[in-house]
């Protein structure tokens, strides 16, 4: 049985290292378009809860605002992809916005690819000024997912969180204050924009003998908004993903199945907005045989296409 704690603990017999980068964007640069966010408040939860489950101060990167910028995500990436050894787990997390941009190379089926925004990356194309290249799309994205998995191997572990949205479909007209993402399409101005349906997303996380396991959870379905959650015993905002994923790994000591785990995760979000009339359901893909995405409770998917 594979059980989804194990990527936090050690394992008998393994040379193992628990390595993690968690990035957080909150500020934008004044200018950018983008909304100011609370991305860093889940540093509060994320952090330590990584440290409680055994990833060692030193091997826990954290990026934030002006240093998370795309030349600096992809050197943590190229470093983790470096230090990678056979056996070990990795874990990353983005807090920040996310969009939706016109497919640059042809191999999403709606046309569309998903994109992290970092620090750096603006809301709009401005011809011969910016267009997308501070944006980490889902596909190169998924080329350092690959890179890590080869390198830790089948015995090693890589989990994904991603808090963040790209959801193109639904009307952000809300009287919520904080959400994370954008129903503008990155595009230049004269192209044709699809119209985004969820139903063509066609994700997939794909096996590999010579590849790490891998679990990606990302903080909402395609057709809805990922909203920030105010903890009303402090006043504070965090990424609604984040608060019930560090909130489940802090109440679940014994050991859990990918699909226990994803069951409860739906648990706790539903628990979250219980009483209000928005609804957000995490979704969540993982390579592991056991789990067959066919016999799963919920949705599954990841932000990375491939």
């Amino acid at each position: 049985m594979c059980y989804f704690f194990l990527f936090l603990l050690a394992v008998l017999g393994i040379a193992q290292t628990n390595r993690a980068l968690v990035v957080a964007i909150e500020e934008y640069p004044a200018g950018s378009g983008w909304a100011t966010i609370h991305a860093t408040n889940d540093l509060r939860l994320v952090v330590p809860m990584l440290i409680d489950r055994g990833y060692p101060t030193e091997n826990i990167v954290v990026l934030t605002n002006r240093n998370a910028t795309k030349s600096s995500v992809v050197k943590e990436l190229e470093r983790l992809v470096r230090d990678t050894r056979r056996g070990d787990h990795v874990y990353i997390h983005f807090s920040c916005h996310g969009q939706q941009m016109i497919d640059d190379n042809g191999d999403e089926p709606d046309r569309l690819d998903e994109a992290l925004v970092l620090y750096d990356a603006r809301r709009r194309f401005v011809a011969g000024k910016y267009e997308g290249e501070n944006h980490l799309r889902d596909d190169e994205f998924g080329q350092y997912l690959d890179r890590i998995r080869l390198r830790a191997g089948p015995q090693g572990h890589l989990v994904v969180v991603l808090d963040a949205c790209h959801s193109g479909t639904a009307d952000r007209e809300t009287s919520e204050r904080y959400v994370r993402g954008t129903t503008y399409i990155f595009a230049p101005e004269n192209a044709e924009i699809p119209e985004p349906d969820p139903e063509k997303v066609q994700y997939t996380v794909k096996s590999n003998k010579k590849f790490s396991p891998m679990a990606v959870i990302s903080a909402c379905r395609p057709d809805e908004l990922n909203y920030e959650y105010k903890n009303p015993a402090d006043g504070s905002y965090y990424g609604s993903l984040s608060y019930a994923f560090c909130r489940l790994m802090r109440e679940k000591e014994e050991k859990l199945t990918h699909t226990e785990l994803f069951r409860e995760l739906e648990k706790q979000m539903l628990h979250l907005f219980s009483g209000r009339k928005r609804k957000q359901t995490p979704f969540c893909e993982t390579t592991h045989e056991k789990n067959h995405i066919s016999t799963l409770p919920i949705p599954y998917t990841m932000m990375s296409k491939r």
